[in-house]
């Protein structure tokens, strides 16, 4: 049924979203929708997480056994080249961060979604930090919290306008800067 969500909202937006239609486009009848998720603002919450569950078990199975700070540039590279080519989850995702501002209820499933990938980036930089791969005065949290927001920013950039949005350029730039930044 998430998938079945994630398709309604990417290509006609949140407001288009009714638990009927997530059951009834899932194949399932109009009710069970009602039934798992209670309300649409738990639907939206859900399906954000989806989203950040879907990318978090892809990087695990793509990720080569790459360490340190080529390890955490590699997730890096991969938030980006992930949104690139699901660009309907991409879409999707942005709408129910959007919504999160103006719908109480959507924002604290977001807030905690954000904790979460804050957290895992910062257990990322503190790996690195151990092994001597980023300097020790970087703050891990404070570190991913930007890199989340420069990802989330550009990734939103570029769903808007991917002609004007040179995504290779920009990951590129944002990989070599990071590197600079954060080697000892």
């Amino acid at each position: 049924m998430l998938d079945a969500a994630v398709k309604i909202v990417a290509e006609r937006g949140l407001e288009y979203l009714t638990l009927a239609e997530c059951g009834e486009a899932a194949g399932y009848s109009r009710g069970l929708a009602a039934h798992y998720f209670g309300s649409k603002d738990a639907l939206i919450g859900a399906i954000a997480g989806h989203i950040v569950e879907d990318y978090a078990l892809r990087l695990r199975g793509n990720s080569g056994g790459r360490r340190g700070l080529d390890g955490f540039l590699y997730s890096v590279a991969f938030y980006i080249d992930s949104g690139r080519s699901r660009m309907l989850q991409l879409r999707a995702f942005h709408a129910v961060l959007g919504s999160s501002l103006t719908q109480p209820a959507v924002s604290k499933a977001i807030a905690d979604l954000n904790r979460q990938s804050v957290a895992s980036f910062a257990h990322g930089i503190r790996a690195c930090i151990k092994q001597g791969a980023i300097r020790k005065d970087v703050d891990p949290t404070s570190q991913a919290t930007l890199v989340l927001s420069v990802l989330r920013g550009l990734m939103s950039q570029w769903l808007i306008d991917p002609r004007g949005v040179d995504l290779e350029a920009a990951k590129t730039d944002l990989l070599e800067g990071l590197r600079r930044s954060l080697s000892p």
